[in-house]
């Protein structure tokens, strides 16, 4: 074959397109394809579509793909590195120096806790008051926008990893190669730091084992390496992993990044009422109740750190990893509520960093979080990360609420000068052209 490059992609994706059209006529999956577009676990869509639905889906997915990564080739990277200079000097402070001892750093990611959460009262008690004190005591932002998109909770990862927006579809996890890009693992690792995930779940769901190797961990640890026993819904219970979580921490004879992905809290919501032998009541009840269980979760955490004088020696973001899903009714259910500039919010605490208890109410989103972190350690975000520094706050942008920034207390739209998701894409693809001086 001959020609330009531009042509030879013109018959790669004429033979790609006659192929899938032929696999098509002999084997139209007769399930609906949305149940693919995650990608979950693929033995579940063979079992589901059958092996000829798959094999179309497959092609389909993976040809648009290369055709999307294709087009990278012919964008001009120039006014994309202009922006992320021009962006990080606004919102990015001077880098420090170092704490005197590497700190530990943990993620503890919340299932679906929605921001309500915090300031959130129903017959006079908080909603979660453990997580409520420990917000009090230290950082938390009441307008963390839910900056998800399609992929929910590996978004809300791919965004405390990466600080990048996720696409809007499909989920970054499972449709991009994710080795390239520049994330918090990798700059962690190069400081001497063992980094490491724990989830009690399959590792091929969302492909999060596959994405989380290429996002830099050292370990992982899913539902079939933990010897744990007590088993609530989805998984291993948020105690059980909580615990061993807090074992690994004070085990840990290097300073440890780790990242604790909670499950137990999962639409829809009524697995601590069906453990308890309860009768589940209304949604807005049993979301009630089941975060009610991961607090006192995350309380067992904190009490072994406490106990084994470990508490000095992290820094701890607690975040949810998206809204309930039914924010509008936990809302008008709860007795009072901390007021919101966006409807969609998640709950963010920074524990341990050294800064003075603020309750932050400008605009934020998850992007903020490893920009923080690395500012706290004394260490250069890379350049890709979007997210803003300590005091910088008011600016975020997700794929599906767009861009907000909050300017002398009020709300105002902030549109990117290049395409978002073609920034996001570079990232991934291509780091080095967005790094290149």
């Amino acid at each position: 074959m001959s020609g330009s490059p531009r042509a030879r992609w013109r018959w790669i994706w004429a033979g790609w397109l006659a192929a899938a059209a032929l696999i098509l006529l002999i084997a139209w999956p007769r399930a609906e394809w949305r149940l693919l577009s995650a990608r979950l676990i693929n033995s579940q869509a063979v079992e589901k579509l059958g092996f000829g639905g798959y094999l179309v889906f497959d092609l389909v997915d993976t040809g648009g793909r290369i055709w999307r990564r294709s087009q990278l080739d012919d964008i001009d990277p120039k006014p994309y590195r202009d922006f992320l200079r021009e962006h990080a000097a606004q919102v990015r402070n001077p880098v420090g120096p170092p704490p005197t001892k590497q700190k530990h750093v943990i993620y503890l990611q919340l299932e679906s806790v929605d921001g309500l959460m915090l300031g959130g009262i129903k017959d006079g008690r908080a909603t979660m008051p453990f997580l409520q004190n420990l917000a009090e005591e230290n950082v938390y932002f009441t307008n963390a926008m839910d900056n998800t998109a399609s992929g929910r909770t590996t978004d809300g990862e791919f965004l405390v990893l990466t600080s990048q927006a996720p696409l809007p579809r499909p989920p970054v996890f499972v449709s991009q190669p994710l080795d390239k890009i520049p994330s918090l693992p990798r700059v962690l690792n190069e400081q001497g730091y063992h980094t490491a995930s724990i989830h009690g779940f399959n590792g091929a769901f969302w492909h999060r084992e596959i994405a989380h190797t290429a996002l830099g961990y050292d370990e992982m640890l899913f539902k079939d390496d933990l010897d744990l026993t007590d088993h609530i819904g989805w998984g291993w219970s948020d105690k059980a992993v909580l615990r061993a979580a807090a074992e690994k921490v004070i085990e840990s004879e290097k300073p440890l990044f780790l990242h604790v992905i909670t499950l137990t809290n999962h639409h829809p919501y009524y697995y601590i009422a069906k453990e308890q032998g309860i009768e589940p009541g209304t949604i807005e009840e049993e979301f009630l109740r089941s975060v009610g269980y991961l607090d006192e979760a995350i309380e067992i955490f904190f009490d072994k750190l406490a106990e084994a004088g470990m508490l000095d020696d992290c820094l701890i973001v607690i975040y949810g990893d998206h809204d309930s899903a039914i924010d509008e009714q936990l809302e008008a259910h709860l007795d009072h509520t901390n007021p919101r500039l966006v409807t969609d919010t998640v709950p963010v605490v920074m524990v341990g960093f050294n800064r003075p208890a603020t309750r932050v109410d400008v605009m934020a989103g998850l992007q903020d979080v490893p920009v923080m972190v690395l500012e706290e350690l004394g260490l250069e975000a890379p350049l890709t990360f979007l997210g803003s520094g300590w005091n910088r706050w008011g600016r975020s942008y997700s794929a599906q609420n767009g861009g907000w920034q909050s300017v002398d207390g009020a709300l105002l739209p902030w549109t990117m000068p290049v395409d978002p998701a073609v920034l996001t894409q570079l990232a991934i693809n291509y780091p080095e052209k967005l790094l290149e001086p």
